[in-house]
């Protein structure tokens, strides 16, 4: 089968989809345009909040391991992308950070008015007071007990119920990720919308992909299954750190730009829980309301509120048998961070082929990430006991379950590197960044910084394998600020 493009965007998360709804007015004007996504398109009554069945919208069922095991890595794999799974978590990237990225072209005054575009299109606010469950409030008065600041996240929601699973896909289709908003936009245009759709390689701006058949329960797109060669005048990759990484890598441009798939990071993350002597129920109303930046310019790490399913929960203590079984009883009395870490950009952390050419991910945490995941775990347990927990769970303890008597001298010497064990400490990621870095030149970088790859006019990146370093923050609303930027260059392109 041959299909033939003016263009053609690979992947629908928070990119891929931006850019599309960005073409709207060429696609109304006559241009054929196609969002192409590798994964099915579920529909809202998909979404039952049963864990296990839900673990069908992410890639590799929500658990890509890096090559030495000790992290996983949750992203979608559906039209929507990411966005599907995520709480609605809308950050600006810093202004400090972005001068930090030192991106020729790139600027925090360029991004300001997209950001605040963008934040109206997805309708991003800041929570009531009724949004917020027991396990929000508790930690807001214990910040504000310690003297710690506490801010609220804006979140990009729309008459949310508070059913509580938001990482499993929104029950009522209220969450305003893509598959609400752009992806619409895009369809109305006249953008032909193609789920089950996996890109594999780029030769010559014609796109080799394979079309699997709509799993059940998901709505068919407009090709038959089988081996696709689309031609596109304009190639837009918005397939992630590991995706789009891939598909360049499969198409051999790593001859050309030494630090393809390189420079990863992902906010090395750990959920970590006290035991309350009343019920929490964090399980119940919206999950993230409140965080804490005290510590990001200083020790390198956010503190967020958070609230996850029972098997996710399980996993995330580091504890087995019957410790584990004890917490378990005790779910509904549970309360929750999150810690997320700023970690370095390294060339060493890369997305690599194996023999297949299928991605893999070689990514070493790092001593300073450790050291960071530590001195976080020690504000966490402090919020915790000062909101009047009576245990804490630490996977860097002494004790992973431990009392607050437990401590023999200080929280400082009893989390601690020493007892950081890889592979046993339960450290994930969701916030995958780099690998197609922007930058000056082909030497140091991929694209340049409106995501044009270098040497090749008719080739773009719209997602955040272009981040250089780290966001800091959750990079949605930063992935979809730089896609703005794409959309922008390709529209002066047709001279619209």
């Amino acid at each position: 089968m041959k299909k033939e493009y003016d263009i053609a965007i690979v992947g629908s998360g928070a990119g891929g989809s931006t850019v599309a709804a960005r073409l709207a007015p060429l696609a109304e004007a006559g241009a054929r345009i196609a969002l192409l996504e590798a994964g099915p398109h579920f529909p809202v009554d998909y979404f039952t909040q049963r864990e296990i069945e839900m673990l069908n919208i992410f890639a590799y069922r929500g658990a890509f391991p890096t090559t030495d095991g000790a992290m996983t890595l949750s992203f979608g794999k559906a039209l929507g992308g990411s966005t599907l799974m995520y709480t609605g978590v809308t950050f600006r990237l810093p202004e400090e950070v972005c001068a930090d990225w030192n991106v020729e072209g790139l600027s925090s005054k360029n991004l300001q008015p997209r950001f605040e575009r963008l934040e109206k299109e997805i309708n991003a606010i800041v929570p009531e007071e009724g949004m917020m469950n027991e396990n929000n409030r508790l930690f807001r008065k214990a910040c504000q007990r310690l003297g710690l600041g506490v801010q609220k996240i804006r979140l990009n929601l729309r008459n949310c119920e508070g059913m509580g699973f938001c990482n499993l896909g929104c029950a009522k289709g209220n969450k305003q990720g893509t598959l609400a908003v752009q992806i619409p936009e895009a369809r109305k245009a006249g953008i032909e919308i193609i789920p089950n759709c996996t890109v594999e390689r780029i030769d010559n701006q014609v796109l080799t992909a394979n079309v699997c058949p709509a799993p059940k329960g998901t709505l068919p797109g407009p090709w038959s299954a089988g081996r696709v060669k689309i031609k596109a005048r304009q190639i837009i990759l918005a397939g992630g750190t590991i995706g789009t990484s891939a598909i360049l890598l499969r198409s051999g441009f790593q001859k050309q730009f030494p630090v393809l798939g390189r420079y990863v990071t992902l906010h090395p993350a750990l959920v970590v829980y006290g035991i309350h002597p009343h019920k929490v129920n964090g399980f119940k109303g919206f999950p993230k309301v409140f965080y804490c930046d005290d510590f990001s310019k200083t020790l390198d790490y956010y503190l967020e509120t958070a609230f996850y399913y029972p098997f996710i929960t399980a996993k995330n203590t580091g504890l087995w048998g019957d410790a584990l079984n004890y917490v378990m009883d005790r779910y509904d009395r549970l309360m929750c961070i999150l810690i997320l870490s700023h970690d370095e950009a390294s060339s060493d952390n890369r997305v690599l082929l194996d023999k297949k050419g299928s991605p893999k991910l070689n990514y070493k945490i790092s001593a300073s990430t450790i050291e960071t995941l530590c001195r976080a775990q020690i504000q966490a347990s402090r919020i915790f006991f000062e909101a009047g927990c009576e245990e804490a769970i630490m996977p860097c303890a002494e004790k992973i379950l431990f009392k607050k008597g437990d401590v023999r001298g200080s929280l400082w010497r009893f989390i601690s590197a020493q007892n950081f064990l890889p592979n046993k400490v339960p450290v994930a990621s969701a916030h995958l960044q780099g690998g197609c870095r922007m930058g000056g030149d082909s030497s140091d970088s991929v694209t340049n910084s409106w995501g044009q790859v270098h040497g090749h006019p008719g080739l773009f990146v719209a997602d955040g394998s272009l981040f250089p370093k780290s966001s800091h923050v959750n990079p949605y609303l930063t992935i979809m600020a730089l896609a703005d930027r794409v959309s922008e260059k390709v529209l002066e392109g047709h001279g619209a």
